[in-house]
C-alpha cells in the first residue's frame, strides 16, 4: 500500500484527487476480445493471479456456512471452519476430480463427493473414504485433501486468489480503495438483487463500458436529470495498483439538463428530506440541490434511522463513486447502497460470451421494508434474495444495465471486423487505456 496518507474527513465535497498513474499509450487490438488463444493466456497470466469476489461474508457467518462460486471454468468452495476462518478450495474431489457442490450458498457439517462418497471436513481434510484399506498408497483419510487457495473476508465480501504467491488483498487493493470502501460499511448491507445474464460479448467489453462515462449523454439520457454527465464536472482517477475510480456529483440535474423543473425522481428524494422541489425551479437553482440535500441528510439522517451516515464525507450523502477494481469488479457506491456490476469469463471458454452479474446491496434502515429496484419493476423487499440467472434478452437487468448491454453485441461484432483499426480514445476515457495497460502487464509476465 502507498505511503501517502489518505483519509476521508466530513468536509470533503469530492474524493481526494491523487496523482494519476502514467499511461504508455498501448494499442488496444481486437485479438483480446475474440481470440481463443488470447483468452487461454489471459486465464493463466491474469485470472489465476488476481483477487476476485467470491460472495458475501454474511452468507458464511457461522461454521459450516459456505459459498460456492464459479469463475470461468473453475468452481471454488468458500467455507467457514470451526476456528471461524473462511477457507477456499477448488471444487474438485482429490479422488477422481468430481465437483462436490453446486454454485450457491448453503451449510454443511462435512462435504461429500456424490460419486464415491469421499467426505471432507471444513478444513478440507479427507475424513472418510469407503474401503479405505484398499488403497496401495495408504488410506486417503488424513492424507489427501481439497486443494486450498488464498481467501479473505474484507468489506463484507469473500475474496479469493488462485496464486499462492500473490500479494495480500490489502496491498492489491491499495490504500485509496481500502479507505474508501471501509467508509461505506458494506458489511452491514443486505443483497436484495442478484441477477446473472449470459451475455453475447467478451467480458472486457462490459469492463471497458464501466471504465468510462463518455457514453452516458448518448446511451443514458435518463440519468441526466439527476446525475452529472458532463465530464468536466466529474473526476476520474487511475490508481497505482491498477484500479480506477470515477466520481459523479449526483442528486442534482447535470449541467447538460435542459429542463427548468426538478425531475420527479429527484423531487421524491428531496421531499423525503424536507426540501421543497419548487424552491429549486430553474437551471440557476439546480446546482443548489446537492448541497441542500447533504446538509439535510447530515442533520436529519440519524433521526430518520440512517445510522450509516454517521461518518460520511459530505459528497457521500449525495454522489455516486464507481470503483473499477481490476480486473472485473465494478462497485458503484451511493449514499444508501452499492451495486456490484461484474462480467465474468464464460465457463465454456468462448471469448465472445460472458456472464454478467448485477447485485444491489442496501443499508437496512429501521422501518423501511422495501427499496427501489435498480432493475425496474416494483420495489424490492429489504431481505436477502434468491439468485436469478437467464440468457440476456429474456429479462431486464434494469434500464441502465439494459442500455449498456444493448450495445455490447454490436461492439463485439464490430471488433471482429477487418475494418477495426484499434481504439481512438478521448482523455476522459483514460481509465479504459489504463485498464488495458494493466492487463498487458499481466499478459507479458514471465510466469506462464
Amino acid at each position: 500500500m502507498s505511503n501517502t496518507p489518505y483519509s476521508l474527513t466530513p468536509e470533503l465535497d469530492r474524493p481526494i484527487k491523487l496523482p494519476e498513474a502514467p499511461l504508455r499509450g498501448d494499442e488496444v487490438c481486437a485479438e483480446r476480445y475474440i481470440d481463443d488463444d488470447y483468452a487461454k493466456q489471459e486465464w493463466r497470466n491474469m485470472w489465476m493471479k488476481t483477487w476476485n469476489v467470491a460472495g458475501l461474508s454474511y452468507h458464511a457467518e457461522e461454521p459450516g456456512d459456505y459459498v460456492t462460486t464459479n469463475l470461468g471454468a473453475e468452481s471454488i468452495i468458500c467455507v467457514r471452519g470451526d476456528d471461524n476462518v473462511i477457507r477456499a478450495f477448488y471444487n474438485t474431489c482429490p479422488h477422481r476430480g468430481t465437483r462436490i457442490t453446486d454454485e450457491g450458498e448453503s451449510f454443511a457439517n462435512q462435504f461429500t463427493c456424490p460419486y464415491h462418497g469421499w467426505q471432507f471436513d471444513r478444513q478440507g481434510n479427507t475424513i472418510h473414504a469407503p474401503n479405505d484399506n484398499d488403497f496401495k498408497q495408504g488410506s486417503p483419510c488424513g492424507k489427501a485433501r481439497l486443494k486450498e487457495i488464498q481467501c479473505r473476508d474484507l468489506f463484507g465480501f469473500i475474496w479469493i486468489n488462485m496464486d499462492p504467491d500473490a500479494s495480500s488483498l490489502e496491498e492489491f487493493l491499495g490504500e485509496t480503495v481500502c479507505t474508501d470502501l471501509a467508509s461505506y460499511n458494506i458489511q452491514d448491507m443486505v443483497r436484495v438483487l442478484n441477477m446473472t445474464a449470459d451475455s453475447p460479448c467478451n467480458w472486457k467489453i462490459i469492463t471497458d463500458n464501466f471504465n468510462e462515462a463518455y457514453h452516458v449523454q448518448v446511451l443514458h439520457p435518463g440519468l441526466i436529470p439527476y446525475i452529472e454527465a458532463n465530464h468536466e464536472a466529474c473526476q476520474f482517477d487511475t490508481l497505482p495498483e491498477g484500479h480506477n475510480r470515477g466520481w459523479f456529483p449526483s442528486h442534482n440535474p447535470s449541467v447538460l439538463h435542459e429542463g427548468e423543473e426538478v425531475a420527479e425522481h429527484l423531487a421524491v428524494i428531496m421531499r423525503q428530506w424536507n426540501l421543497n422541489p419548487e424552491d429549486y425551479y430553474g437551471k440557476e437553482n439546480h446546482g443548489k440541490i446537492r448541497h441542500a440535500l447533504q446538509e439535510a441528510k447530515r442533520e436529519l439522517g440519524e433521526l430518520k434511522g440512517y445510522k450509516h451516515y454517521q461518518n460520511y464525507a459530505s459528497y457521500q450523502f449525495t454522489d455516486y463513486v464507481i470503483y473499477n477494481i481490476f480486473p472485473n469488479t465494478v462497485l458503484s457506491a451511493g449514499p444508501d447502497g452499492v451495486q456490484l456490476l461484474r462480467p465474468r469469463p464464460h465457463p465454456s471458454g468462448d471469448p465472445q460470451r460472458c456472464l454478467f452479474d448485477h447485485w444491489w446491496m442496501v443499508q437496512p434502515v429501521k422501518g423501511m421494508k422495501t427499496t427501489p429496484s435498480p432493475a425496474g419493476g416494483p420495489d424490492l423487499p429489504v431481505r436477502d434474495c434468491e439468485h436469478d440467472q437467464f440468457m440476456y434478452g429474456d429479462k431486464s437487468l434494469g434500464r441502465t444495465a439494459d442500455e449498456d448491454l444493448s450495445i455490447a453485441k454490436m461492439q463485439q461484432e464490430g471488433l471482429s471486423s477487418a475494418g477495426f483499426q484499434g481504439y481512438y480514445l478521448t482523455h476522459q476515457e483514460r481509465r479504459v487505456q489504463r485498464f488495458h495497460e494493466v492487463l498487458n502487464d499481466y499478459m507479458n509476465s514471465e510466469k506462464k
